[in-house]
């Protein structure tokens, strides 16, 4: 046997008297790690799937890593660093909420939020914010703009304003939102519901501005078909006056005498008398 065989052996002797004595103690150790390994999986092995990103919080690195966002797919990191992955996809969420109007009736409004993340800020909203988001920023902020807008108004300007009502909650909420890290889409008020008294109220007086509206468009048609009247009588009045000044005996006897030279070159059967009334040519026809 040479040197080397007789190292190998002495070795493998020496490994297994070493297995021997701390079996007990190797098999609790690897019980162990596997359940480090269990435990520590989501800690060490992170997967951030489609329409996500991650942003990565260090222990001993300075916290939150704010120059860095970290994408879809499969990410190692450290047992003691913590990574938070956010949905970039546009949400939406349904809300309602009591509030006053400027006369200090109350309505109740109900609305969707429909927002979304941009990357490029996630790690600020992160830091100063948090995963809650939604509880801590938007429903809070929407919450306080829809009271702010509506409060200034009567509820009898509600109903003829609320596309303008629409546009003021939404424009004004994108603002509030921009400068906490949220991009907001669009605020869609889906009902304002008014008590029944004054609903009913609002909608019998839109009722008589509507038949008002109506008699006054009559009105204004009667008024038009008098003046357009007026007009054409006041013209054939006129022109009257021009055709009796422009009538003299005269002018009618030479016209008596033209349509006699007319109807004397006629090819058709007729009676013609001369020196009727006024010196007028009288025609008599077989019909």
């Amino acid at each position: 046997m040479t040197a080397l065989a007789r190292w190998i052996d002495g070795w493998g002797q020496a490994w297994r008297t070493f297995l021997r004595a701390n079996a007990p103690f190797l098999v609790v150790g690897l019980v162990l790690t596997a359940f480090a390994m269990v435990f520590f999986f989501d800690r060490v092995v992170v997967s951030v799937h489609s329409g996500q990103a991650g942003v990565l919080w260090r222990r001993l690195g300075g916290g939150t890593v704010l120059d860095s966002v970290y994408g879809e797919g499969l990410h190692l990191l450290l047992p003691i660093n913590k990574m938070y992955v956010y949905n970039l996809r546009k949400q939406q969420f349904n809300d309602s909420i009591d509030a006053l109007t400027v006369d200090g009736l109350t309505i109740k409004v109900q609305y969707s939020v429909r927002y979304f993340l941009a990357p490029e800020t996630l790690p600020s909203l992160h830091q100063t914010i948090g995963p809650d988001y939604v509880g801590v920023v938007i429903r809070p902020e929407i919450r306080s703009v829809v009271r702010t807008i509506f409060g200034q108004y009567k509820p009898e300007d509600i109903y003829t304003s609320q596309k303008l009502i629409q546009e003021r909650v939404s424009e004004l909420s994108k603002i509030r939102l921009q400068s906490r890290f949220i991009d907001l889409d669009d605020v869609p008020i889906e009902s304002i519901s008014l008590p029944a008294r004054i609903s009913d109220a609002i909608e019998t007086k839109m009722a008589y501005q509507q038949t008002d509206a109506g008699y006054t468009f009559q009105l204004s048609i009667a008024r038009k078909e008098a003046e357009r009247k007026r007009i054409e009588a006041d013209g054939l009045a006129v022109y009257n006056a021009t055709l009796a000044r422009s009538l003299s005996p005269q002018v009618l006897h030479w016209q008596g005498i033209q349509a006699t030279q007319d109807l004397a070159k006629s090819p058709n059967a007729k009676t013609v008398v001369i020196g009727a009334e006024h010196g007028l040519p009288l025609i008599l026809g077989r019909e």
